[in-house]
């Protein structure tokens, strides 16, 4: 690893790069447009609340001065759920429907997946009492296999300690293997797998995602 690379907590000018990260990484390291091109409502999904809600909990990498990943953490997912259903959804549905998504086949697509994925039982839900913190995870291809997601992980869980939460879950790619051996060796044990389904070609295909958590009893 460069000796440049560290990890950080999240500044207010990290807020457009990792926005961008989100959606450049969110399909297993690559980015979304294969199923959305609307990439600022995919960036207000996967990353407003954090960046506007709890900083606090956002950890960065950053290699010669240059954010090359980020740890998107939550204390309260109950509190992360609210905030969303309430405030950001409204608001990245409205922007997106001003930049014309009603107008492309690729929303309808995806509400159709969505919808799928619901009726399939798909809607990944650990127990909040047990896991009431949760992260995700993100970094640029290049970067993976220096460390840095371990750090990321490790700044997260020492911030989880200091506050006494019991507990840690997250959601990951069903298809990810090296992302779930990861989460194996940093001690996250498998809860529970839920299809999930995306569009492919003209049609759909049906994948998982699968649910991992950690206490400071493991």
């Amino acid at each position: 690893m460069s000796q440049d690379a560290i990890v950080r907590k999240y500044r207010s000018e990290d807020r457009e790069v990792v926005r961008e990260i989100s959606w450049n990484t969110a399909d297993k390291g690559r980015t979304v447009d294969l199923y959305f091109h609307d990439h600022e409502a995919v960036a207000d999904f996967l990353m407003r609340y954090y960046t506007d809600w709890e900083p606090q909990s956002l950890w960065v990498a950053e290699c010669d001065g240059i954010v090359v990943g980020y740890l998107t953490g939550c204390l309260d997912t109950h509190r992360c759920d609210r905030v969303i259903a309430r405030k950001i959804v409204p608001a990245a549905v409205l922007g997106a429907i001003r930049r014309g998504a009603l107008w492309r086949a690729e929303t309808y697509r995806l509400l159709a997946a969505f919808i799928k994925t619901a009726w399939a039982g798909g809607r990944p839900r650990p127990d909040l009492n047990k896991y009431p913190a949760h992260l995700h995870i993100n970094l640029r291809q290049g970067f993976r296999g220096w460390g840095l997601g371990r750090q990321l992980i490790e700044h997260f869980r020492r911030q989880v300690l200091e506050q006494s939460i019991r507990g840690i879950h997250l959601v990951a790619w069903g298809e990810n293997e090296g992302g779930r051996r990861f989460f194996e060796t940093m001690g996250f044990r498998l809860l529970g797998e839920q299809p999930l389904i995306l569009p492919e070609g003209r049609g759909y295909k049906r994948t998982l995602t699968v649910i991992y958590g950690w206490t400071k009893e493991d």
